[in-house]
């Protein structure tokens, strides 16, 4: 069962936003989701389909966005007569939470009674009235329905509503008569379209409640914006227990239109929040407490069929992780969704496109243009001189300005290599220094049966695992047959084997120390 409120969060690029549309599907349709959880293009379809429909809406938060775009705000308009004039806008919170109103409801917000009481709010228990100077004024539902009864059985009739004095009790009645006296300026014309209402059928349906029908409001980028500001009051309205219907359900009044208003259990949150961008620590404590965090980490299996000449793409990530983990912390690892594209073109050309135009600029964020340590990402300290993307120029400075101007030594200078974007081998040194450039390797085809399950490895170096003839996951079973027989989860570099170069050194122990 899906959480009502629920945030999925991580570093930049770990396909956070790209995991809302499965989050929506489990949510609105979770049969959908099972029989295309491998089909990316009908979960996206399946995903727009209920977008259109209006069951899903997106949003995302940044430092302009606030309580008026969210809940509701006033909108300037001009008149036919060039007057200026102020109407509430409901924001995209509340359209979701009421997308219309329950079919039982007799009264409608916005009608008119009398002199100009107009209802802004009305429930199967009230009516919520504006009075024409602007003071609200609720009507009790049981008070209007003895009224419309005593009508209808010719106890009274609208004029003595509308023209008698009452000095006592109405008939069969507890209600205070000069309660009534002084309501006679709207209270007939409500009385009469109560009659109307029960006469056309309107409350037949009284217990039907409004449309229990699923809805997700997706918030991109949730930390972004000034939580506090942006909900308000909601932030409490929210909560599971807080919501329409619940033991603990809470109603509030809404600033700009007065309306009643509070949160159904049909409406779901999904946020997504980049731990780049601000940490988890510093997040609204009231927003923490109301969600539940999903953590989307970076998953460099999701690269393992990748080798752009002989380098290995999962590694590449793995590894340079590592180290930003060590220097920094995890919320400021790199995403797998950055060597995505390489899948439909593995070139040189396109992996050093990634690394000038996106991995630098975000490495360079992350250490405030420290660039010593950027170089110990890239391990560019142990590579030779032209297999570095960072070079730091020699320079006398006092033939640059004199030997009278002292200049801080502090201020380094560094340069980008350019050559080494071309180089093979700058991007093998991240992983181990000591790597040369050679043709990618081709692999045997190989195979090898450990109790019930046979393992397989194809020409291309891939490893899959099957038993009954059906693939199954691989990394459970290949980390009980590496732990049984001590064969080292780790790289060399201290980082976890891959699946796939795990699945390839089991299969070839496996066959060595076959009898």
């Amino acid at each position: 069962m899906a959480p009502l409120n629920q945030i999925f969060f991580g570093p930049p690029g770990t396909g956070k936003t790209y995991a809302t549309i499965a989050g929506t599907l489990e949510i609105l349709d979770p049969a959908h989701l099972k029989a295309n959880a491998q089909n990316r293009a009908a979960l996206k379809s399946r995903f727009d389909q209920l977008v259109a429909q209006g069951d899903v809406r997106f949003v995302t938060f940044h430092q302009s966005f606030s309580y008026e775009d969210f809940v509701e705000g006033l909108r300037a308009d001009t008149d036919d007569n060039g007057q200026l004039r102020y109407t509430v806008v409901p924001g995209v919170f509340k359209t979701l939470c009421r997308p219309d109103q329950p079919k039982y409801r007799a009264f409608q917000i916005g009608d008119t009674y009398g002199t100009g009481y107009k209802v802004i709010y009305a429930s199967p228990d009230v009516v919520e009235l504006e009075k024409p100077k602007g003071n609200h004024l609720e009507i009790g539902m049981g008070m209007l329905n003895g009224l419309a009864k005593a009508v209808a059985s010719n106890e009274l009739t609208i004029n003595d509503l509308r023209n008698q004095t009452w000095d006592s009790k109405l008939p069969n009645s507890t209600f205070d008569p000069f309660l009534v006296n002084g309501y006679k300026n709207f209270l007939p014309s409500m009385v009469e379209h109560m009659i109307g209402a029960q006469e056309a059928g309107l409350f037949e349906q009284e217990q039907v409640k409004a449309s229990d029908t699923p809805k997700v409001l997706i918030i991109d980028e949730i930390n972004r914006g000034n939580v506090s500001r942006i909900f308000g009051e909601l932030i409490t309205l929210i909560e599971p227990s807080k919501r329409a219907g619940n033991s603990e359900a809470l109603e509030i009044t809404l600033p700009y239109s007065k309306e009643r208003f509070s949160v159904p259990n049909n409406l779901y949150l999904i946020g997504t929040m980049n731990t780049a961008d601000r940490s988890l620590a510093s997040m609204d404590i009231a927003l923490r407490r109301r969600f539940s965090f999903i953590e989307v980490p970076p998953n460099p299996e999701l690269l393992e069929e990748i080798e752009v000449e002989g380098i290995a793409v999962d590694e590449l990530l793995s590894v340079m992780n590592a180290r930003i983990a060590a220097l920094l912390d995890r919320d400021h690892c790199l995403g797998h969704a950055y060597f995505i594209p390489l899948k439909d073109e593995p070139t040189l050309a396109r992996l050093a496109e990634i690394f000038k135009q996106q991995i630098l600029p975000l490495l360079q964020e992350y250490f405030f243009e420290d660039w010593q340590r950027i170089q110990w990402v890239l391990n560019d300290q142990r590579k030779p001189v032209e297999h570095r993307f960072l070079l730091q120029p020699s320079q006398d400075l006092n033939v640059l300005f004199g030997e009278t101007v002292m200049v801080n030594q502090s201020n380094e200078r560094w340069d980008l290599n350019a050559q080494a974007f071309e180089r093979v081998e700058s991007y093998l040194g991240i992983i181990d220094h000591t790597a040369k450039a050679s043709v990618p390797p081709k692999y045997e085809a190989k195979e090898k049966q450990w109790g019930d399950v046979v393992l397989r490895q194809s020409t291309s170096g891939a490893v899959e695992l099957l038993r009954n003839g059906q693939v199954i996951d691989a990394r459970p079973v290949l980390e009980e047959i590496a732990t049984e027989r001590g064969i080292s989860l780790l790289t060399s570099t201290g980082t976890p084997q891959t699946t796939r170069r795990l699945g390839r050194k089991i299969i070839s122990y496996l066959i060595e120390q076959a009898p």
